[in-house]
C-alpha cells in the first residue's frame, strides 16, 4: 500500500503585496479615466478607448492574481514533490526529493538559521510563510546541487516523510 500525503500551504500577503496591489489598481483606474476622457473628446476613438480600458482592467486583475501563491507538498512512498501554484491556475515543480537521500531534517531554529547563513547551498527554497513552524531539509539534488528546503509541514505530511528519511539525518 502506498504512503500518500498532500498538503497545501497558502502564502499570506505581506504589506508590500498590499501596497503593490493598491498601486496597480490606482494606476489602472487613472489610465482608464484618461482613456475614457480621450474617447469622449474624440468620438472616432471612443470604441478603441473603451476596449483598451477594458484591457487595462483585465491586465490589472491578472497582475494582482499573480500574488496568490500556494505551495503543495506531495509525499508518495519515498519521494516528495514540491509545487508552486500561482493564481490557482499555474503549477510549477520546484523540486523533487528522494527522501531516502535526505542529509539532514529538523525543526528550523535561530541557531540553525545562523549556521545556514555561512553554508554554501546551491539552491534555497522557502516554501512556506516566514512566521510558520518551519522544518528544513538538506538534500543533494542530482542537477541542482546542495539544496536547502524550508517547509511548514503538518503532522500527517511530516509523519509520512519521516518514514523514509534516514534516522541519522533526523535532527530533533
Amino acid at each position: 500500500m502506498d504512503n500518500i500525503s498532500e498538503q497545501l500551504v497558502k502564502i499570506r500577503k505581506t504589506t508590500k503585496d498590499t501596497i503593490f496591489t493598491v498601486g496597480i489598481w490606482a494606476l489602472a483606474f487613472l489610465l482608464v479615466y484618461c482613456l475614457v476622457s480621450v474617447g469622449l473628446n474624440l468620438p472616432n476613438l471612443f470604441a478603441f478607448a473603451i476596449l483598451f480600458a477594458l484591457g487595462v482592467i483585465y491586465g490589472a486583475f491578472k497582475l494582482t492574481k499573480l500574488l496568490d501563491i500556494e505551495y503543495e507538498y506531495i509525499v508518495v512512498n519515498r519521494d516528495m514533490d514540491i509545487d508552486k501554484i500561482t493564481a490557482k491556475s499555474s503549477r510549477k515543480r520546484i523540486v523533487s526529493v528522494k527522501l531516502t537521500e535526505v542529509q539532514e531534517f529538523g525543526l528550523l531554529t535561530e541557531s540553525k538559521i545562523k549556521a545556514f547563513e555561512h553554508k554554501n547551498f546551491d539552491e534555497r527554497f522557502l516554501c512556506c510563510n516566514a512566521n510558520d513552524e518551519i522544518y528544513y531539509m538538506i538534500y543533494k539534488h542530482p542537477k541542482k546541487g546542495l539544496v536547502l528546503i524550508m517547509l511548514a509541514m503538518n503532522e500527517r505530511t511530516k509523519t509520512e516523510a519521516l518514514k523514509s528519511i534516514p534516522k541519522i539525518a533526523q535532527i530533533s
